[in-house]
């Protein structure tokens, strides 16, 4: 069973073929029996933007403490879909309140 624990927000540069856009992006940590922290990472993207960039369905979002995360959308993004686009990554951490600050220090925002 999952337990919420913490959320942040934080700004960061979304990447696509070379090409990037300034993001804001917010992070959702929920705590597992055994102690693992599961870590959602959501972002809101321009679809126009997207659809120029020659989105497929993947991108990294480099976090202001330069860290690289993966993001997704299923599939690719046409003009049906919304005017912002959610992008969503994920990871596991194992440790302590202080392992955590120090891999997401936007949680103390």
């Amino acid at each position: 069973m999952l337990t919420h624990d913490a959320e942040g927000n934080g700004k960061g540069i979304l990447e696509i073929n070379g090409q990037s856009q300034p993001v804001s992006y917010e992070l959702v940590v929920a705590r597992e029996e055994d102690d693992t922290r599961r870590v959602r990472i959501r972002l809101m993207a321009p679809r126009d933007w997207l659809m120029k960039q020659g989105f497929s369905g993947e991108a990294t979002l480099v976090r202001d403490n330069g860290s690289r995360v993966k993001v997704s959308h299923e599939g690719g993004v046409d003009v049906d879909d919304p005017i912002a686009v959610a992008l969503e990554g994920h990871d596991s951490l194992k440790g302590g309140d202080a392992e955590i600050a120090e891999a997401y220090p936007e949680l103390s925002n």
